[in-house]
């Protein structure tokens, strides 16, 4: 109920000053682009500036949230009355017989309407019963947030999973905010949903913008919803879809301030890419193709003042992100001597290879649109796409795997699993002839603004795609930030858009209502058949959720190990005892850690800094593996002390046994001993019973789980402190 007062609090008060700031008309009335997009900011802006004032002073708590929540309401409520109560209406009616003249000139997207509708339907009911299942979320995008929470701030925190350090943060505040109340993750999908509702919006009012039938507008929606990717996001904690949504708002906004001559639009345009920027780091790879394309429509409307615009919106944008993105970037420069983050983090994503890896990785990146999620027909054609790349890798006499930090295997993708899925057959069969055919057309027909316009949408994807090829080393999960500037280039759909009936628009009508009818309820580990059977079979939806969570894959009744790890907690543990757990950097840790609300008080601690911890006030001690990986050092490469040796082999060794021992990965997945000069990426510690019986801990428990799936697999040792028995 709490959470609820307080999303009322946020959404009234961001509703006031939507109204407010907006352009107005001749009746002062919001016009009606602005309202719901400020709506949108303005409450995201709000919950990540009350999270970080609360942070400051270590304050993050319920009462204090709905304090600030108190305040900003009194200053929206004061603001609207004083400037004469202007009300934002939304003309549904008007917007529901538009869509539906379009929809009736039309069959196929009347079909396809029905499709929507269908996903849309089925995205919802997940949203609301799916509980956060996907291994990132657990170890890293909602994890991060329990951590906050329970400290009450926002600051660095020890963990061995250096992602939930040095990351943008901004997506998590707003999972902080809900589990602050809940104390659970409930509703937490409908982030990336709302994300959603922001691409169509804008990419909507985008070719309204420049005068598309409605036709084509439903079109590019309906194209762009069936893409595999987005439908698997929009259920999901991923943030790439909420991004998008962000920065085509922005881009959205821009438009429409060079159409109203607005600073204050301009103002809400630089709000939006701060939030990105301060959401996700591909937000900040997007910015040169994104800003090209402001620059470029600003000079198309204003010619020689172009820069005015421009200047304004980088101005607003420095401020916004100082206000509302900062806060982590601060910390890591604070922690690590670097914006960025951590060596090693900065090492595991960054480019290397030179000229020829940048050419190689835009080559992978086109070749990552040919995916055939939902559909095996990559099984007969798949071997002659991934052949068609090689031999251009060997025309060109690239290396294979130049530039690769995470590889592909040379697979084409038919599966449904979330952090490798791609755009789907629509991505190379409609989305990719579009990006080309407006870079070509605008050439052709100079004298279209539809047709400009959209070949800058174009052009801005192949930017975009050459700035990730330059920025990143490739990896296959890269697949995800693919989805995002595909999402940016949207806009350009509207050109395939096919007004007579023939076989080819038979044939994408076949593939959009296949995505919307077959693949949305089939989604791995979402599959609503088997959801529904766990839950008519299961006592409570709570218990289901549970058992959902907990499952290797939709199916299993068994649980995942840190699903019993928390469980032997609860039910052999007494509530209040101090834990400590030394864990690993690929550990589900939100599970265990969110047992702080129920009396206990579970403490992460790093494996390489064993041998220097009081270990005397602790009841218990749990390690989550036999080998324990970590990618937070203590300490960087050059100052980093090994006294390992190692094999003809490779291998890492110590010439006497010992209780407790750690090794030191690098990026290429070497040891080191002598004359290192590549930079560490992991330490890996071994911590034997002996170790702990020297400080007066007995073994009480082992858990040994063994799984086909190489990341459920875990030997776990729990200790109890004798002096406490």
């Amino acid at each position: 109920m709490m959470f609820f007062i307080s999303l009322l609090m946020v959404f009234i008060s961001s509703y006031f000053m939507a109204c407010v700031f907006s352009p107005k008309d001749e009746n002062n009335n919001p016009k009606s682009v602005y309202p719901f997009l400020y709506l949108l900011l303005i409450m995201f802006a709000q919950v990540v500036l009350t999270m970080e004032i609360l942070s400051l002073f270590s304050s993050i708590k319920e009462t204090n949230v709905l304090i600030m929540n108190s305040l900003f309401l009194i200053a929206g409520s004061l603001l609207w009355f004083k400037n004469k109560k202007p009300l934002y209406i939304p003309k549904i009616k008007e917007t529901f017989t538009q869509i539906l003249k379009g929809l009736k000139r039309d069959k196929i997207l009347m079909i396809m309407a029905f499709g929507f509708v269908f996903f849309i339907i089925t995205v919802i009911l997940l949203d609301l019963f799916l509980p956060v299942n996907g291994a990132d979320a657990l170890t890293y995008h909602l994890n991060r947030a329990s951590y906050w929470m329970f400290q009450g701030n926002l600051n660095h925190f020890t963990i061995s999973d250096d992602r939930n350090l040095v990351m943008p943060i901004n997506s998590e505040i707003l999972y902080l905010w809900n589990i602050l109340f809940f104390k659970n993750d409930i509703g937490l999908y409908f982030i990336a949903f709302i994300g959603y509702i922001g691409v169509i919006f804008s990419i909507y009012n985008i070719l309204q913008y420049f005068g598309f039938s409605e036709r084509r507008k439903l079109w590019a929606i309906f194209i762009l919803s069936s893409f595999a990717s987005v439908m698997a996001q929009v259920s999901s904690l991923e943030t790439d879809v909420l991004i998008a949504g962000i920065i085509l708002a922005s881009i959205t906004l821009f438009l429409y301030a060079l159409k109203d001559k607005s600073h204050s639009v301009i103002y809400f345009s630089s709000l939006a890419y701060a939030l990105a920027i301060g959401t996700k780091s591909p937000a900040v790879i997007a910015f040169p193709g994104v800003f090209l394309l402001l620059a470029y429509f600003s000079y198309k409307d204003l010619k020689k003042e172009c820069y005015k615009p421009l200047v304004s919106f980088l101005a607003f944008l420095f401020i916004n992100f100082m206000i509302f993105s900062s806060y982590n970037y601060i910390l890591n420069f604070i922690d690590y001597g670097s914006f960025l983050g951590s060596e090693s983090a900065r090492a595991v994503h960054g480019f290397m290879g030179g000229y020829k890896a940048f050419i190689a990785n835009y080559i992978r990146y086109i070749f990552m649109m040919f995916d055939f999620s939902g559909f095996k027909y990559s099984e007969y054609v798949g071997e002659h796409i991934i052949n068609a790349k090689l031999a251009i890798f060997s025309f060109l006499h690239i290396p294979e795997d130049l530039g690769v930090s995470m590889p592909d295997n040379n697979i084409i993708n038919n599966r449904f699993l979330n952090v490798k899925v791609g755009t789907g057959i629509l991505g190379f069969l409609v989305l990719l002839p579009a990006v080309v055919t407006s870079a070509i057309l605008g050439f052709i027909r100079k004298n279209s603004k539809k047709i400009t316009a959209m070949q800058a949408f174009g052009i801005m994807f192949f930017i975009n795609v050459a700035a990730m090829s330059g920025v990143l080393a490739y990896m296959v999960f890269s697949i995800r930030f693919l989805t995002f500037l595909v999402l940016l280039s949207c806009p350009v759909l509207a050109l395939s858009y096919i007004r007579k009936t023939n076989i080819i628009k038979l044939l994408l009508l076949f593939f959009v209502m296949s995505y919307f009818l077959i693949m949305s309820v089939n989604l791995s580990g979402r599959q609503h058949g088997e959801i529904a059977k766990l839950i008519l079979k299961t006592p409570t939806l709570n218990d289901a959720r549970e058992t959902l969570r907990c499952a290797l894959y939709t199916g299993y009744e068994g649980k995942r190990p840190f699903c019993h790890i928390k469980d032997y907690i609860k039910t052999d543990i007494p509530k209040g005892s101090k834990i400590g757990i030394f864990g690993d950097a690929s550990d589900a840790s939100y599970l265990t850690n969110m047992l702080n609300a129920k009396g206990y008080k579970i403490i992460t601690l790093l494996p390489e800094k064993a041998p220097t911890y009081n270990l005397s006030d602790f009841d218990y001690l749990i390690t989550t593996n036999k080998i324990l990986t970590s990618t937070v050092l203590l300490t960087d490469t050059k100052n980093t002390e090994i006294k390992y040796l190692i094999d003809k082999s490779g291998r890492a060794y110590y010439p006497k046994y010992r209780p407790f021992s750690c090794v030191y990965e690098d990026v290429d997945k070497e040891f080191h001993y002598k004359d290192r000069n590549s930079i560490i990426m992991d330490s890996r510690c071994f911590i034997d019973d002996p170790f702990f019986e020297k400080r007066n801990f007995v073994l009480i428990k082992a858990f040994d789980f063994v799984s086909e799936m190489r990341e459920y697999t875990r030997y776990v040792s729990v200790y109890k402190n004798k002096k406490k028995s």
